[in-house]
């Protein structure tokens, strides 16, 4: 009897066919299949295709193996081989994960670990006499830290780097107490496939600060794993040095950091306002290698006559290149209540250059500002009676008069609106712009006056103004390679042991020769030159 199947069963069959014809054979196969606690055996996977080397996914092996170095091998044009050492971690039968390959699995395989040192086959390996005694596994946990020798209060970086392997809860490490300074966690653990302890496998690594509130010797006791307190990092001997004398401030100012910015920026950008107009000022501290919480707050100025009050703060800290980056913004208020001129004084924040080992200034410079009433001479004539008139009969003439009116208005909207919209459109351009000029402007006068500091934070700031990246060595810049023995002299000028006379004339002019760096941003279609401000 034939049975004639439906046209579209016979498709879906079809289609099975095919794509389980497409899809790459997978094989399998150890070389022991029992083996003793300690040794190894080389687990061999073959696809019936050419594939890459990134084909395979290994990972689901990291839980119960230590993987030893791989190899990616062609017997011929269509078959790829995955050689792998694998190493058990326990003991007892043990299962090798499938593991998926292109668009296919391998079948898992189950293999007996013997938990004593006997019946070695010949890949194990054989421990010398005096290791026969059981010992815990070595190097399942590591630490580092930034600096051997720090200030009071200067942020040091901790990390703590395990095997994935080694705690299967991912319970973070445990971090020792330790008197006379605070540890604390920066930011989430990162994760990372890389080679440790000798071995290929995942890395989970904890980073955290550490601050040191008294002088001496410091010592960091190693961080231990949560699920075995015999694995111990190694400890750290920190020489945690006193508040030096040249330091310009007082001990409660007292402020190590890699590099202190602080910028200002007012809305509306104009130095006439009207009475009651309330004033913006967007002040933004910024410390390298420094925590929020020791960034200082900043205090409101008294000003006669004018109202002043805060807008609301902003801290945010995270961690870039393994230095950590805190940010402070400030929002404050003014709103002149008479018609005066008056200026906001200047700011200045004493902190010590943990890089160049020297103090220095952060400042803001002092801003004038004219307050002015509306004038009410226009208010009072409206007030004064006017003679009525009397009105014309005509009602044709007030119909023409009107649509007189409306067309005029209609024109002006048809003319203003585009206009506008222009404007609107390109408002952000043009404040960009007016800013990067103002910058230049600041650069420009303290290279005239060769004025090695103030260059050097002019500089920094314009830059990152004009490419819109935060850059904190001149290394960083888009024109050192182009500048460089003009910013090498900035350098020596302002960290130089000894007085150089340094003229800043030069280096301005070479800004305003240099060609526009394409690989930085394109040239402005309209012949706009990016260094000519």
């Amino acid at each position: 009897m034939i049975v004639k199947l439906p046209y579209p069963v016979l498709c879906g069959l079809a289609f099975i066919w095919c794509t389980s014809s497409n899809a790459a054979q997978i094989n399998g196969q150890v070389d022991s299949q029992t083996l003793s606690l300690g040794d190894s055996l080389t687990y061999t996977l073959t696809a019936d295709e050419n594939l890459t080397e990134d084909a395979l996914d290994i990972r689901p092996l990291f839980r119960d193996f230590i993987i030893g170095n791989l190899q990616v091998t062609h017997p011929s044009a269509t078959e790829t081989s995955w050689i792998i050492p694998l190493q058990p971690v326990t003991a007892g039968e043990v299962t090798i994960p499938a593991l998926k390959i292109a668009d296919s699995e391998s079948q898992p395989l189950i293999i007996t670990v013997d938990d004593n040192k006997q019946g070695m086959n010949s890949n194990s390996y054989i421990q010398p006499p005096s290791e026969t005694e059981y010992q815990a596994p070595t190097h399942l946990i590591e630490s580092q830290i930034s600096t051997e020798s720090a200030y009071r209060n200067e942020v040091i970086t901790y990390t703590v780097k395990m095997a994935k392997r080694a705690d299967p809860q991912n319970n973070p490490p445990v971090i020792p107490s330790v008197q006379g300074a605070t540890i604390t966690p920066i930011e989430d653990p990162t994760e990372d496939k890389e080679i440790f302890a000798d071995h290929y496998q995942e890395t989970l690594t904890y980073p955290y600060i550490v601050i040191p509130e008294t002088t001496g010797s410091l010592k960091l006791t190693g961080s231990m794993l949560a699920s075995d307190n015999k694995q111990i990092s190694s400890e750290h001997i920190i020489n945690i040095k006193p508040i030096p004398a040249a330091f310009l401030g007082s001990d409660k100012e007292w402020l190590p950091s890699s590099g202190i910015t602080i910028e200002d920026r007012w809305e509306p950008q104009t130095s006439y306002v009207k009475t009651g107009q309330p004033l913006t000022r967007i002040i933004t501290l910024t410390g390298i290698n420094n925590t929020t919480g020791q960034l200082p707050d900043l205090a409101l100025p008294e000003i006669s006559d004018v109202r002043i009050y805060n807008d609301g703060q902003k801290d945010e800290q995270q961690l870039q290149n393994g230095m950590l980056i805190s940010r402070k913004t400030f929002r404050q208020i003014f709103i002149p209540e008479k018609n005066i001129t008056f200026a906001v004084p200047s700011l200045h924040l004493n902190w010590w250059n943990t890089i160049s080992d020297r103090a220095q200034v952060a400042s803001l410079e002092e801003r004038k500002f004219l307050a002015s009433v509306v004038a009410t001479k226009t208010a009072k004539v409206a007030a004064d009676p006017v003679p009525a008139k009397k009105a014309p009969s005509n009602a044709h003439y007030w119909t023409a008069l009107l649509l007189k009116i409306l067309t005029a208005i209609g024109v002006v909207i048809a003319l203003v609106t585009p206009l506008l919209a222009v404007i609107w459109y390109y408002r952000k351009r043009l404040r960009n712009r007016y800013e990067r000029y103002q910058l230049w402007k600041i650069l420009k006068q303290a290279c005239t006056g060769s004025d090695a500091l103030a260059v050097y934070q002019a500089l920094f700031v314009w830059a990152s103004h004009r490419w819109d990246q935060q850059f904190t060595c001149a290394e960083q810049l888009p024109f050192y390679t182009q500048l460089r023995n003009e910013l090498e002299g900035l350098h020596i000028a302002c960290f130089g042991e000894s007085e150089v006379n340094w003229n800043g004339r030069k280096l301005i002019q070479a800004l305003g020769r240099i060609s526009v760096i394409k690989t930085v941003s394109e040239p402005a279609k309209d012949g706009f030159d990016e260094f000519s401000y």
